[in-house]
């Protein structure tokens, strides 16, 4: 657990979660003309399935969790219109709260629930194996993210708006079909994630940069070095007793 927090792995969380930021804000330039109301197919998911199995499933939430919030302070909020057609001022709110809270707040940190597929994936001996457990965690993620939208768009359902790819805006239909970018976006990730597990496995098994770095900090040490240094240690010791 104290690995799971410590300032290196905070950073790395820090750092992914900021590009994926900006992979979400290219994409979303790209796709706004399709999904007026948010939405796009990218990868900006890679950087949290990336943490999710290089740290494990707290990393990934907590990745996913800041990204979203990021996401919330530096992009347009689409609040729900039908939150304005009641005239309670109670169910107004919650209707904005969970409907931003599935957008916004799960949207994103749901993807890290990828990590719980790291183990088995650090476990796996063979390639196919690896390749089984990633895309499974990043179908898991990416099905996650999905629901979330889906029923979020439950709040945008309106019979006198415009639909999409002729399925009118009136029921459910809708949202699973308007929300296809996100199982769009869920495709687009498994290759690249299978890519860095072919060429780059190293790069999500962190143990074993735990443990080069150990081997280096060894090695740097050199026999000579330690001899001197008891030397050292010795003249002192020796100096103090005649004094």
């Amino acid at each position: 657990m104290k690995e799971k927090f410590s300032v290196k792995v905070l950073a790395e969380i820090a750092i992914f979660a900021a590009i994926g930021y900006v992979l979400c804000l290219l994409q979303n330039q790209l796709f706004k003309a399709i999904w007026v109301n948010g939405g796009a197919i990218g990868i900006a998911m890679v950087p949290v399935f990336i943490i999710a199995y290089r740290r494990g499933l707290v990393a990934g939430i907590l990745c996913g969790l800041v990204l979203s919030a990021v996401q919330m302070i530096g992009t347009y909020i689409y609040i729900t219109p039908m939150a304005a057609s009641y005239n309670n001022k109670a169910i107004e709110i919650t209707i904005v709260v969970v409907q931003v809270s599935l957008d916004y707040i799960l949207g994103y940190t749901v993807v890290g629930f990828a990590g719980a597929f790291s183990g088995l994936y650090k476990r796996s001996k063979s390639l196919k194996g690896r390749i089984l457990w990633m895309t499974v965690g990043v179908v898991v993620g990416g099905l996650l993210k999905y629901i979330c939208h889906v029923l979020a768009g439950y709040f945008w359902l309106n019979p006198e708006a415009d639909g999409i790819w002729g399925v009118p805006n009136g029921t459910m239909l809708y949202s699973f079909v308007y929300n296809l970018c996100v199982v769009f976006s869920m495709i687009a990730c498994i290759p690249v994630m299978l890519l860095i597990v072919k060429f780059y496995p190293k790069f999500l098994n962190v143990h074993h940069y735990d443990e080069e770095d150990e081997v280096a900090d060894l090695k740097a040490v050199e026999p000579a070095d330690i001899e001197l240094q008891t030397e050292e240690m010795i003249q002192t010791e020796i100096e103090k007793t005649e004094e």
